[in-house]
């Protein structure tokens, strides 16, 4: 499958370049809750039957100092594992916060994450048992936990096996 194979590809290249230290930080000033709806709606376009992106939004401020392309990597990534390992006309959550910090949160009513599996997440390559029969590379959580990183952020979930799994993305609010 020619999907499969450039998404293997794409990962690849970002864990390369992430590795090399060539993946910069270039923070800017940007509207969290239209980037947030955006991505909803290029998402929405690649959901299955009935499966709804759900976005809102906590907190009166809209305003974000963070870097845009980076952020963007981490939703469809996040949003991407929602969808896929979702089953069909589950509604899928998507939400973001400001108050005391910068949150990101995507939660799903999905196959879950057996307990066993949940400390190697962030491995690279590393699939839990009960998704093999599922398309993926492996490198997606890895890949989103070091963009996390690489802005002073961290990744945050929970997960029930059969239940669904939540995951979070915290930044500390910054100003240019």
């Amino acid at each position: 499958n020619g999907m499969r194979l450039l998404k293997l590809i794409n990962d690849l290249l970002d864990l390369e370049k992430l590795e090399a230290g060539k993946v910069e930080y270039h923070p800017s000033s940007f509207d969290l809750v239209n980037f947030a709806e955006d991505m909803q709606e290029e998402m929405q376009a690649l959901a299955r039957r009935g499966q709804q992106i759900r976005y809102s939004h906590q907190g009166t401020e809209k305003d974000v100092y963070l870097d845009k392309q980076l952020l963007r990597n981490i939703c469809i990534n996040l949003l991407n594992n929602a969808i896929k390992y979702s089953p069909e006309e589950k509604p899928i959550e998507f939400i973001t916060s400001i108050g005391h910090d910068v949150s990101l949160s995507v939660k799903d009513q999905g196959l879950g994450i057996p307990q066993e599996d949940q400390r190697h997440l962030f491995e690279r390559f590393f699939r839990a048992q009960n998704v093999t029969a599922i398309q993926g590379t492996g490198l997606g959580l890895n890949i989103v936990n070091r963009y996390a990183r690489l802005m002073d952020g961290r990744i945050e979930f929970s997960s029930r096996e059969n239940e669904g799994s939540e995951f979070t993305v915290i930044f500390a609010k910054k100003s240019p």
